[in-house]
């Protein structure tokens, strides 16, 4: 088992304790390719962190014991380049400006994009590179989260 994934489920409670049965599927890591592809699309190459997690599983998606489609927690890097841009030009939500937003890489999300966490690629409006903000849809603006996209897998979102 990998670095990133050994962080990510070593805050997990055992499978029969989990709320509604929670399991996660890894996706199959990113290739040289594809993250090279996602950069350009971007505009920015992604922190080391960023790359080294793609590298490792490409996404993970979460699925409850009650069926339904599984929803994408970590994102892949479709999301990361197509669905969360998508999102911004049409959520209606208050957003920080959008020369903000390209200094971050989002790569969490939960309640269907209304909350977003991302590494902050250089520094922006009060937050150091390295640093994983939170964009919540009710406030619009970028919060602290923690220290490092490390921390972040280890803790879990909040």
């Amino acid at each position: 088992m990998g670095k990133w994934r050994t962080m990510f489920e070593a805050n997990l409670p055992p499978v029969d304790e989990r709320t509604y049965g929670e399991q996660y599927d890894f996706a199959p890591p990113a290739t040289e390719e594809q993250l090279a592809t996602a950069e350009s699309a971007l505009g920015t190459r992604f922190p080391a962190d960023v790359r080294e997690m793609l590298s490792e599983f490409n996404g993970i998606w979460r699925r409850t014991k009650f069926g339904g489609d599984p929803s994408i927690q970590y994102l892949d890097l479709h999301h990361m380049t197509v669905a969360v841009p998508e999102y911004f030009r049409t959520c209606g939500n208050e957003l920080p400006p959008k020369k903000d937003l390209r200094k971050i890489v989002f790569v969490c999300q939960f309640n269907g994009f209304g909350d977003l966490w991302g590494v902050c690629v250089s520094d922006v409006a009060g937050h150091r590179a390295g640093e994983v903000v939170k964009l919540d849809h009710e406030v619009g603006e970028l919060e602290a989260s923690h220290p490092s996209l490390a921390e972040f897998v280890r803790r879990g979102p909040k």
